[in-house]
């Protein structure tokens, strides 16, 4: 933070409603139930360290005194029966513990200073307790520096802000309510007027006011939506940061087209001899992507397009006849895979069809032997290798393509969106931008597509391919259903088929071996892992994982592919990309350490053979009953990519979902890609709207809309620093 703006729009985490403050001592006459939860208010009359083994602060309360800040009275506690409010009950203290407190944490609770806490309420043998609560306010009797000063009570709707390392959260709450006091009469008001009325938004100075000082009439719904983080304020600042958000991404776009493209006009028969060459019969929904791509590849403005399928959609034959329709045309492809595994798979896949058609194709990565890259590199610049596969060395200066008049990334959450532009950069010597496809196997839900990849147009592959039959999954809990998993390996073994298991580590010093999550101990890596296969004579185990040389993984993967190893144990190495039709199981174990997403991936790569029933198989050691045991079985209640991808994101949010520094998600402040779904389509809407009126935004009324884009493009990138 650095002005008073940015000051001003840190924004409270969360309220404290002290006007239900229920008293110590009216706290049985309130109705609270056992283990509710409450907000109390009480005078210090013992604040101690108990020295046990799990050492803790108690801190006991009594009654306020006469004349103390208001909180609930008698007449206004709700009524719980006869007798309710009718005087004192007998629970005239409330014993608060913190465990595991450190000496010295007495000192934040003065005697007879006042507290206000918040949390649940145990009622037992005639004690009221509360166990690790949330410090609301500390007041009164020398407590300045634990909380509120001295004679300044905390009272009515309290907002509570976002920790700042080395400053009081007091002062925070100050500082934070000056900001708004000063910049409130002179906020820039960027929506402009008429959006402002479509959408019902407050003023901008309005909002920040209410949120940093709520009035205390607050009652109601209008309270209820302001404690849950829903008021009309709330919902202005996250449709500005939206709708600006929306904005920069179409003029992206605008930016984008503008930019002269080469036009692919192949010949008449280009089709027909793809199809004539692909060992399967396109389905429905390839051949509508494959006559989209086709319409764009021949138009003069360069092609901006996601195409984004579930996994086994086929996306591959998709992004191929693109690259075919340039080739044919006389112009060069370039496919970026995120690691050399996949571009290794991508290339063993594309290479016979490439032949077939009579294109030259070839692969370029970091481990490809300079004598060869030297060669490479003077055919690509020289224009006769027309489809060229590889990874991040596609970016390197010394590539340089005759005529690149498409450039395909392929699971683009891995790469950053500078990355992407790096290689749309590499026209060739006519100096157009080249065509720009990218893939994702990971289904987007829409929200999720509208922010992080709203300037590119859409392609959905929603068929697969005839055969494909979804893996039944199943949890498999601890040793025994480790044991049966390790079974059911042995057994499709016999059948001669294969599986996959797949470790979240690759050694136990790679990760947090030790450390538990929600009550598992990671013990899975793929050495260990293969070891404890390897040891049944009767199965042949393979090993792959991304530290090992491109040779060794090739010709272990070349095994596992030609049938001469029975399962392949790997790291997520193998989430994409790999295509063995006689695999018909993927174990994963520690699998609550992966994403839902994650995890839909993998089983996405067993069941590709005709008359095969797949499996996969979730091992963890979670308890059955945790919140892990229940994401897992998300997967094994559904087989639907979207649905499966929609709740990851609310679980995980969008950073977890496709790591933060990879993806290149916009940072998003005030709204929420959950809650503001229906806010989000709201500001592209209107976004679109504006744009189309007034393309410049030249327009008197939208002056001020003008002056926050540029502010907002002067002190922020649109995407984040590290997207690449």
């Amino acid at each position: 933070m650095a002005t008073v703006g940015d000051v001003a729009r840190l924004l409270p985490r969360g309220y404290d409603d002290l006007r239900r403050a229920v008293e110590v001592g009216w706290l049985e006459a309130a109705g609270l139930e056992d283990g509710g939860g409450v907000t109390a208010r009480g005078r210090v009359v013992r604040a101690r360290i108990v020295p046990v083994r799990r050492r803790f602060l108690e801190v006991v309360l009594e009654p306020p005194e006469e004349g103390a800040s208001p909180s609930m009275s008698p007449s206004t506690i709700p009524s719980s029966g006869a007798g309710a409010g009718a005087g004192r009950n007998v629970k005239e203290r409330l014993v608060l513990r913190w465990f595991h407190a450190r000496f010295g944490m007495e000192a934040r609770f003065p005697l007879g200073s006042s507290v206000v806490v918040a949390g649940k309420l145990r009622l037992a043998r005639g004690q009221a307790e509360m166990a690790n609560p949330e410090v609301i306010a500390v007041e009164g009797a020398g407590a300045g520096a634990a909380g509120e000063a001295a004679g300044k009570p905390a009272r009515g709707i309290r907002p509570r802000y976002p920790e700042v390392d080395g400053v009081a959260g007091a002062v925070v709450r100050k500082l934070a309510l000056a900001a708004a006091r000063k910049l409130a009469p002179r906020a820039r008001d960027g929506i402009p007027a008429a959006v402002a009325a479509r959408q019902g938004l407050p003023p901008a100075g309005d909002a920040l006011l209410l949120l940093h000082d709520p009035p205390e009439t607050l009652e109601g719904d209008a309270l209820a939506a302001l404690l849950g983080l829903a008021s009309p304020a709330h919902r202005r600042l996250a449709f500005e940061e939206l709708f600006y958000l929306q904005l920069g991404l179409l003029e992206r776009r605008a930016r984008a087209a503008a930019d002269p493209a080469p036009v692919c006009a192949p010949p008449a028969e280009a089709m027909s001899k793809l199809r004539a060459t692909l060992p399967f019969v396109l389905t429905g929904a390839q051949e509508a992507a494959i006559a989209e791509l086709a319409r764009d590849l021949a138009a003069p403005r360069p092609m901006q397009r996601l195409l984004q399928g579930d996994v086994g959609a086929g996306k591959t034959a998709v992004a191929f006849a693109g690259a075919h329709l340039a080739a044919a045309a006389g112009r060069q492809a370039a496919l970026m895979a995120p690691t050399e595994l996949l571009a290794e798979q991508h290339l063993a896949t594309l290479a016979p069809w490439a032949a077939a058609l009579g294109h030259r194709v070839t692969l370029l990565t970091a481990s490809t032997p300079r004598p060869v890259r030297e060669s490479q590199l003077a055919l690509i610049a020289a224009g006769v290798t027309r489809i060229v596969v590889g990874t991040h060395a596609l970016l390197a200066d010394r590539v340089a393509f005759h005529d690149l008049a498409l450039a395909i990334v392929d699971e683009q959450h891995r790469f950053g969106v500078a990355q992407r532009a790096r290689l749309r950069d590499k026209g060739g010597a006519g100096a157009a931008a080249p065509h720009l496809l990218v893939m994702t196997a990971t289904p987007i839900p829409r929200t999720l597509a509208l922010t992080a990849y709203g300037d590119l147009d859409l392609t959905i592959l929603g068929e697969l391919p005839p055969g494909r039959t979804p893996a039944r999954t199943h949890v498999a809990w601890g040793d025994a259903g480790r044991a049966k998993a390790d079974a059911l390996i042995a057994r499709e073994a016999r059948a001669g088929h294969q599986a996959f298991v797949v470790c979240p580590q690759i050694d136990p010093g790679q990760g947090p071996d030790d450390e538990l999550v929600e009550g598992a101990r990671t013990r899975a890596h793929v050495g260990a892992t293969h070891a404890r296969l390897a040891r049944n004579p009767d199965l042949r185990v393979g090993l792959v994982h991304g530290r090992l040389p491109a040779n060794e993984r090739e010709d272990v993967m070349g095994r596992f592919s030609r049938g001469e190893l029975d399962v392949l144990v790997a790291t997520t190495v193998i989430e994409v990309g790999v295509d063995i039709p006689r695999a018909t199981v993927m174990v994963v174990e520690d699998a609550e350490r992966f994403g839902l997403s994650q995890l839909h991936q993998l089983r996405g790569r067993v069941g590709r053979g005709q008359g095969q029933t797949p499996y996969c198989i979730l091992c963890t050691s979670v308890g059955a009953s945790s919140p892990a045991a229940d994401r897992l079985r998300v997967l094994v209640g559904s087989s639907d990519g979207f649905a499966i991808a929609e709740a990851d994101l609310a679980i995980r949010g969008p950073g977890e979902l496709f790591g933060t520094r990879q993806a290149g998600l916009p940072r998003i402040l005030y709204g929420d890609l959950q809650r503001h779904a229906e806010l989000i389509v709201e500001a592209r809407r209107e976004a679109e709207r504006v744009r189309a009126e007034d393309p410049t935004l030249s327009q008197p009324a939208h002056a001020g809309l003008a002056a926050a884009m540029a502010e907002r493009a002067a002190k922020v990138k649109l995407y984040a620093e590290e997207a690449g």
